[in-house]
């Protein structure tokens, strides 16, 4: 990260009263999807991106900064009409980033959460400038182009520390791609060592997998939990559906399926044989 960026990281880390605001916020947003009653995980789950199989918000995000960005063009072309209607359509993803985003912050502690609370509110402050700028053009057109200049610096900024959130703090992406599972069959331990109707974590060359038996069927899904990385096996196990024990990604033991979120990404899973007594594991491609 360039200087520059990294003193600007610094900054927005430091500010006074971040984690009261955060509170606050996720106090509000935590509030709204429990007076969604029933409806809370579904919605939950839409907005993470479980359906998806990827996180949501990233390409949500792609539609205000695109949109935002070919008004820039417009309006240096002269393009009124064009540049106004891009503006309009922004606000509009702008909506579907900010519920998405919120949904994916929720589960962020420490400096995601923080950096979270900045990047937020640059946000509201560049849709509140936009939102301005598309009235304005109507009847003050310079006045327009220049609340949408003011708004997309901002953004700009913004998109900083939701890329430092991403690539650098890892919110958002697949933690259970971290390494490379095992290509060949590997053996990871005796069947006698996993309790019948247990979990039990082990390494397949280098790559954690969670084993649970059925008597003498076994079977094998990624330990390390898709979401934010959490162990699956200090988590809870109900039939065929492990809970992580971190922010209650759901996964089935079976496939890796997503039972239910937050987690956007299922666990790799793993075809287990049993051999003399011990088990061995390989990587099953995904569908």
């Amino acid at each position: 990260m360039p200087p520059i960026a990294q003193e600007l990281v610094e900054l927005a880390l430091h500010m006074p009263g971040l984690d009261a605001a955060a509170d606050a916020l996720a106090g509000a947003v935590n509030g709204a999807y429990d007076a969604a009653g029933p409806a809370k995980q579904p919605l939950k789950d839409a907005l993470n991106g479980t359906w998806l199989g990827h996180a949501l918000h990233p390409a949500i995000t792609d539609v205000p900064i695109g949109a935002w960005t070919a008004a820039l063009v417009l309006d240096a072309l002269g393009e009124r009409r064009g540049a106004r209607i891009a503006v309009g359509v922004g606000l509009l993803g702008a909506l579907g980033a900010a519920a998405t985003g919120l949904t994916d912050w929720t589960d962020t502690y420490g400096k995601p959460r923080r950096l979270g609370v900045v990047h937020a509110a640059l946000n509201g402050a560049a849709t509140l400038l936009y939102g301005a700028s598309w009235l304005a053009r109507g009847r003050a057109h310079g006045t327009g182009v220049a609340l949408s200049l003011l708004g997309y610096g901002i953004a700009s900024v913004s998109a900083l520390y939701g890329g430092t959130m991403s690539l650098d703090l890892q919110i958002g992406v697949n933690h259970a791609n971290a390494t490379e599972p095992p290509a060949e069959e590997t053996d990871v331990a005796a069947l006698a060592d996993v309790p019948d109707g247990g979990m039990k974590r082990v390494d397949a060359g280098g790559y954690p997998v969670l084993l649970v038996r059925r008597g003498g069927d076994i079977h094998a899904i990624g330990a390390v939990c898709a979401h934010q990385g959490g162990p699956l096996d200090e988590g809870t196990l109900e039939g065929d559906v492990v809970t992580c024990p971190w922010h209650g990604s759901r996964f089935c033991v079976r496939d890796g399926g997503i039972v239910s979120g937050p987690a956007a990404y299922p666990q790799p899973a793993f075809r287990a044989t049993v051999l003399d007594g011990r088990i061995r594991v390989v990587a099953v491609e995904p569908k």
